[in-house]
């Protein structure tokens, strides 16, 4: 499940259950040593096994990420949020 904590305020966290046939994004981290990229993707929750999901990507590779970590469609993923927290 993704939680979302409002900023500030004393308003409860919202959860957004997933589901198979969900559309999602994910980041995506590749590299190594002294350089490193992030990168946001997406695909579709194929299967859910506890708290982690098979996702089928964009590319039709079938991958597993754990539910913490994927967004629905439509809301904003791990890297947009950082990006965005920054020019606060």
């Amino acid at each position: 499940m993704q939680v979302n904590q409002p900023k500030g305020g004393t308003a409860e966290a919202t959860t957004t259950a997933l589901a198979v046939g969900d559309k999602v994004s994910y980041v995506a981290i590749s590299g190594g040593g002294k350089e490193y990229l992030l990168s946001a993707r997406t695909g579709v929750i194929e299967a859910i096994d506890g708290s982690v999901a098979t996702l089928r990507t964009a590319r039709g590779r079938s991958i597993t990420k754990p539910l913490g970590k994927l967004t629905p469609e439509g809301q904003p993923n791990a890297l947009t949020r950082m990006l965005m927290e920054g020019h606060s």
